[in-house]
């Protein structure tokens, strides 16, 4: 068995949704499954004998997830120790649509399930990896895997409006553990109350913006701010870089673009020699993230991801080198 390299601390559930483009019932999906397999996909090359990658889930599911899916995730190449069944639970269940130009979810009902209670428990061979991804959570659930993973050799998380409102205190304490967090345009405004986004976001990484201010520490050294169809933006002590998002026509379900983005970001910075990649590697990580992300919105749920082949990726990545001028 080869040493894990990445752990990614997420939600594993079953999606109703709908869209213009039509709707789906009791589909596969969670931050954990779209983290997971689009890591799995750029780490396919690191597979051990028996086609198992670096790449480790961590969650609670319930007694009604399904065998094909569990079968699923483990073809991808992903290690399941750390996926924990609860007896008499169900798993956790969203439903919701997007509407417009789907930049924003509508959530109808969430059930929280075998969720509501639990606290992850991370397998101790896994507590120092290279990479410790946390999905969105309760900054209070992110900060209990800390604890666990002290060995982490570069820690990232991502988050949502809910725990800016209802948590603030506990995001900004989580946000001053980690080494690279993920934000939408909309979230970092929120944290900082600043229209300005790049002054909003400088304020997260000095800690200015967060509980106790600049006295409490700095923030996280890297600031990933996503703008959707406008494309993202990074923010570093090394200096800042954007790029578009790749332009499509084939707009499905947005659900899972950004941890799949998450996912491949953090995949391909395992591949840095250093703890902290340097400009241009976190560039190329970029790159890799929003084309992922492209294939996700094209199709409902999974599959895109799952069907994804080697030749029609690099053909749209080699694509948008040319359109953003890198090549």
């Amino acid at each position: 068995m080869i040493s894990l390299e990445i752990v990614i601390v997420g939600s594993l559930a079953y999606d109703d949704l709908e869209t213009e483009a039509g709707s789906i019932s009791n589909s596969l999906g969670g931050s954990g499954t779209f983290a997971g397999l689009a890591a799995a996909f750029h780490a396919s090359r690191k597979a051990d004998s028996e086609g198992v990658l670096p790449v480790g889930l961590v969650c609670a599911i319930g007694e009604d997830f399904q065998e094909e899916d569990l079968q699923l995730l483990k073809e991808a190449g992903l290690n399941l120790d750390g996926i924990e069944p609860i007896e008499g639970g169900l798993t956790f269940r969203w439903r919701g649509r997007y509407e417009g130009d789907m930049s924003q979810a509508i959530t109808i009902e969430t059930q929280q399930n075998v969720l509501a209670e639990y606290k992850p428990s991370v397998p101790a061979s896994w507590w120092s990896p290279k990479i410790l991804f946390l999905a969105n959570n309760h900054p209070a659930i992110q900060s209990h895997v800390l604890d666990q993973c002290e060995g982490a050799r570069f820690c990232a998380l991502d988050s949502m409006n809910l725990w800016i409102e209802t948590a603030f205190d506990d995001l900004s304490s989580v946000l001053r553990r980690v080494d690279l967090v993920i934000l939408n345009d909309m979230e970092v405004r929120m944290i900082s109350k600043d229209a300005n986004l790049i002054r909003a976001g400088e304020a997260i990484r000095d800690g200015s913006a967060l509980t106790g201010g600049v006295s409490n520490g700095p923030g996280p050294s890297i600031l990933v701010i996503k703008k959707g169809e406008h494309g993202c933006i990074a923010l570093t002590d090394s200096g800042m870089l954007t790029l578009p998002a790749f332009p499509t026509m084939n707009l499905k379900d947005p659900t899972g673009c950004g941890d799949s983005f998450a996912g491949s970001l953090l995949t391909i910075i395992a591949d840095s020699k250093d703890t902290m990649p340097t400009l241009d590697e976190l560039h190329n990580a970029l790159v890799h993230a929003t084309v992922t992300a492209s294939f996700t919105i094209s199709e409902f749920g999974t599959e895109s991801l799952i069907s994804l082949e080697r030749g029609e990726y690099h053909a749209r990545l080699d694509a948008y080198r040319r359109m953003a001028g890198l090549i």
